[in-house]
């Protein structure tokens, strides 16, 4: 998670938490999903079947990392039409 620096917090979940983010280097922002690593076996299975869709109506995944407590889920971050983001 070296390669990217988190901005503000977009939403919580029970296991989980959304981030704005982005690579460094790179202006494009995309969504952080941080993600307690005892839900592993559900997120495997959702990365699984993420990485090979590719419709503008489904969010698109772009990678995956491990740290010692947590998932990290990079993917498409989806505004509405107002700018407000979608979480």
């Amino acid at each position: 998670m070296e390669n990217f620096i988190l901005y503000e917090e977009l939403g919580t979940r029970r296991s989980s938490i959304v981030y704005k983010g982005r690579r460094k280097g790179n202006l494009s922002y995309v969504a952080i999903k941080c993600i307690d690593k005892t839900k592993r076996p559900e997120i495997t299975n959702h990365v699984r079947l993420s990485q090979d869709l590719d419709h503008p109506n489904i969010v698109k995944f772009y990678e995956w990392y491990e740290t010692i407590n947590h998932l990290w889920l990079v993917v498409e971050l989806c505004t509405d039409y107002n700018s407000n983001v979608i979480t």
